[in-house]
């Protein structure tokens, strides 16, 4: 797991080193075991490693030779192939000569010497990576099927930059980027930009794409891999079999490191499934656990991840979470480059420091809810389709503080319910800051995304939004939270359940299989009848939250009076009304209205806009 980053120049003008130099910086944290960068005519590559295989080479940017008139080849890469094994078998009954051991880097160099543009399809992992052809003059970058590891790109007059992080890519640019106002009114809509950055003009590579830029600055951009269609007939005889064997083999593949491993445990199905299951074939060495305990009961799942590790037998640890809010929070937006509407992020990036003074490697359940249909606002969707007549006519009722009460939950199903249009209802539930409360605010912004124009393809409203989740939610948040949260502290994240194999089948089988009489993630807890006990597999969903909403009223309050009544930034800089951002804050702190979520999107977008005066990277803490 690595830092990437590079510039490819279509003019004749050199790349300086301190440019270089800058961008690498921002890596940092994302590699602390080595860096280097090559300049190779008119294209730069640069890397920054975490060594977790193959810990005495592996050293990058890394090259083969010409071979049979084709160019010395340069590649630098980010993330794990898991079944590079097997690709290196392959390799050499075809001829191609390895100098390292096993590593899935050089496996990744001869794999397009021999494949060309058809290497992701052969890919099993999770990636990003730049492949220089000196003889063609021509870069490939390549991003993984889920978009678990991210590919930033800015084109310029003359060039391109590409990197990891938005601050390396920034860091190489020539002029000053200016705030996207698409991208600031979709951040308000759904917390989070999609494929395009808060920067104009920085965007991501989408995932399961490749692009190939030539020497003239044209570029072809391709989907490599589709999401698999969904299936009218499938129904759960053999379901719970195949998708056992399979997350067993996803496990597994996982489970190589040259360095300490261990495992998320939350107490919740997902992560409670993959360890139980990777306890199983360690065969007698025990697995690292690893729990974050919250300070609010409300929020704290560590005696459940407690009921988890003793029945599996792994060595637990307990993590006591001692946070310096404002300091995080700082830090990750630096990391990050752009602001985060996501508070789940807290935890996660204190579950990982925590982590990382045991293990470098950390398998977790990330995308359980997305691919086997955990989600309430599914079952919501269903009964609002088949009371939508009632649930309209209901009043909606005082809210009060709490975000997660039976009070905010029926006043998001009711307030759906007055939209006729299935896809408006799912949007509603999701939407962070409704248009009404954004005219108040006076922002200055564009028009946000809508809803995927094949919405209404789907007979079943539930299935749709299981779409929009997978496709948008899933890596457009929950997977940049979670590589940006863990690689800021140098941990890498496995996630067994978004397998190339395992995400095939889940995303074939539809909601009445996966969700069988309505059961939230019925098929998977079939599955985890025989590794979990009863007790876990019969709780309701928690989530991995923390009382943010109390924290404003309190510990937080300064903070947050101090970022959002400041006018330098969201009132001067964006046009926010003064009055709308104070009468909010007093809404909340009153208990009138729940706005957690929207007040700390708001504070991280304004401690991102202060970072943008000065916008250096963040100091490695490994």
């Amino acid at each position: 797991m690595c830092g990437i980053a590079g510039v490819l120049h279509f003019d004749d003008r050199p790349i300086p080193g301190d440019t270089l130099d800058r961008m690498q910086a921002h890596l940092l944290p994302r590699g602390p075991d080595g860096r280097g960068h090559d300049t190779l005519g008119p294209c730069a590559l640069i890397h920054t490693r975490l060594s977790v295989v193959d810990l005495m080479g592996g050293h990058q940017p890394m090259s083969v030779p010409a071979r049979n008139g084709d160019g010395e080849l340069t590649l630098t890469f980010n993330g794990e192939i898991y079944n590079h094994r097997e690709l290196r078998r392959r390799l050499e009954r075809l001829g191609h000569a390895f100098v390292s051991d096993h590593c899935d880097t050089e496996v990744l160099l001869h794999g397009y010497r021999e494949w060309g543009m058809e290497l992701p399809k052969h890919l099993h992992g999770m990636y990003a990576f730049a492949v220089w052809d000196s003889r063609k003059r021509e870069l490939l970058l390549v991003r993984d099927r889920a978009g678990k590891k991210p590919l930033y790109l800015c084109r310029e007059e003359g060039r391109m930059v590409f990197g990891s992080l938005i601050g390396a890519v920034t860091a190489g640019m020539r002029y000053t980027p200016t705030i996207d106002p698409t991208a600031l009114a979709n951040y308000l809509a759904f917390g989070y930009t999609f494929g395009q950055t808060l920067m104009k003009g920085v965007f991501e590579l989408p995932a399961a794409h490749w692009m190939l830029v030539t020497p003239d600055g044209n570029s072809q951009t391709e989907r490599y891999w589709r999401p698999p269609p969904l299936s009218r007939t499938s129904t759960q005889l053999g379901a719970v079999t195949a998708i056992d064997e399979l997350i067993n083999e996803a496990v597994s593949k996982r489970l190589e490191a040259d360095v300490p491993l261990g495992c998320f445990l939350s107490g919740g199905v997902d992560s409670s499934l993959v360890a139980a299951i990777a306890q199983n074939q360690l065969r007698g060495e025990r697995l690292m656990t690893f729990n974050v305990a919250m300070p609010d009961v409300k929020y704290d799942e560590s005696p459940h991840a407690k009921v988890v590790a003793d029945h599996i037998g792994s060595r637990h640890h307990v993590l006591i979470a001692e946070p310096h809010i404002e300091d995080d929070l700082q830090r990750l937006i630096a990391t990050i480059g752009e602001p985060t509407a996501d508070s789940s992020i807290l935890p996660t990036f204190w579950l990982s420091q925590s982590a990382r003074k045991h293990v470098t490697v950390a398998l977790s359940g990330d995308g359980g809810d997305e691919l086997f249909g955990g989600y309430d606002r599914y079952r919501a969707l269903r009964m609002i389709h088949k009371h939508r007549a009632i649930l309209k006519m209901l009043p909606v009722v005082g809210a009060g503080g709490d975000g997660k009460s039976w009070r905010s939950r029926y006043n998001r199903l009711i307030s759906a319910a007055r939209w006729i249009d299935q896809k408006r209802q799912y949007l509603s539930m999701i939407r962070l800051f409704p248009p009404d409360r954004v005219g108040e605010m006076g922002v200055t912004m564009g028009t946000p995304i809508d809803a995927p124009p094949n919405w209404e393809n789907e007979k079943d409203p539930a299935e749709a939004a299981r779409r929009w989740d997978m496709f948008h939610y899933l890596p457009f948040d929950l997977l940049r939270k979670v590589d940006r949260a863990s690689m800021a502290v140098s941990l890498e994240v496995r996630c067994p359940l978004l397998d190339t194999q395992v995400y095939d089948l889940a995303g074939h089988l539809p909601l009445h299989v996966l969700m069988p009489g309505g059961r939230s993630k019925g098929l998977l807890k079939k599955v985890a009848e025989k590794y979990l006990p009863p007790a876990i597999l019969q709780r309701n969903k928690a989530g991995f939250a923390v009382p943010i909403g109390r924290w404003f009223r309190g510990e937080l309050r300064d903070l947050l009076r101090g970022h959002l009544l400041d006018q330098r930034f969201l009132t001067d800089a964006l046009g926010c009304r003064h009055e709308a951002l104070y009468e909010m804050i007093l809404e909340h702190e009153n208990r009138r209205v729940d706005h957690s979520h929207r007040l700390f999107a708001l504070l991280t977008l304004s401690m991102w806009m202060q970072w943008l005066h000065d916008p250096r990277p963040p100091k490695p803490l490994v």
